[in-house]
């Protein structure tokens, strides 16, 4: 006689569940994610909240910045033009760039792991505007509300490898204790980690701690990422930073938890 399964009889209700990945895995991964400290004295860019970032101190030579994900303001994309560096924006969710914003250009998109409707690719975006940029001539700030995996997972390394600063926040953490989606993030940063360090790693205290059986990880952080071939490292950076900010001033700031940085 065949015995029920309860978790199939739960997935004719609308509920999948699903063995919690194990948190000695979780630490692992974001052990890897720990900054280094870079040869290039980290500069903030952008505002002292959100939408500020800290990146490397090594801009001459960059070309372009490529900045999906657009907000009512564009503090670091503005800053970069002060300091002779355009950005091509991307976002699908808004019209337009917000007023006076000066960008090179804008394409009303999302970006995903490929181009189909009102997606398009890193890729296409990137090798439809700057086909002839060299090895570490770009710059990345990708805002994109949890796209961000499947869209660089996707993109060839040799378009990654054009840029030489990459400023990245990821959402979706506490997604990371389901095993198929802690798969495509542990795939995500494997594929980062082989081309550039992490050199910053901020928590974004909009969205707090997540507790995932001990395993405690900001829901929303921000990563700076340098091209290997740009710098050497010297041991692990401060953290937090002393250019740190709270992305929103009324509620408290979190850092990261130990765990992180042992």
């Amino acid at each position: 006689m065949q015995q029920s399964n309860p978790r199939y009889e739960l997935l004719s209700k609308g509920v999948f569940i699903d063995p919690m990945v194990a948190t000695d895995k979780l630490v692992a991964l974001a052990r890897q994610l720990r900054p280094r400290l870079c040869t290039h004295e980290l500069i903030r860019v952008g505002a002292e909240s959100d939408g500020g970032y800290l990146i490397p101190d090594d801009l001459f030579g960059i070309t372009a910045c490529f900045s999906p994900g657009v907000d009512d303001i564009a503090s670091f994309e503005q800053d970069l033009y002060r300091r002779g560096i355009g950005s091509h924006l991307a976002d699908y969710s808004v019209e337009s760039v917000p007023s006076g914003t000066a960008v090179l250009s804008f394409i009303r998109k999302f970006l995903g792991a490929n181009t189909y409707d009102n997606f398009i690719s890193l890729e296409e975006w990137v090798r439809g505007l700057a086909s002839d940029a060299v090895d570490d001539s770009l710059l990345l700030q990708m805002d994109i509300e949890g796209g961000e995996y499947e869209t660089l997972l996707a993109c060839p390394s040799a378009v990654l490898s054009k840029f030489r600063i990459m400023v990245i926040e990821f959402h979706q953490v506490e997604s990371w204790a389901q095993s198929d989606f802690f798969k495509m993030v542990e795939a995500t940063f494997r594929k980062l980690l082989s081309t550039h360090y992490v050199v910053h790693n901020h928590p974004n205290n909009a969205m707090g701690i997540v507790d995932m059986n001990g395993f405690h990880a900001p829901r929303v952080f921000e990563l700076t990422f340098m091209k290997k071939t740009r710098t050497e490292v010297m041991g692990w950076a401060e953290t937090p930073h002393k250019l740190d900010r709270r992305n929103v001033d009324y509620l408290p700031e979190i850092v990261l938890p130990k765990m992180w940085l042992e």
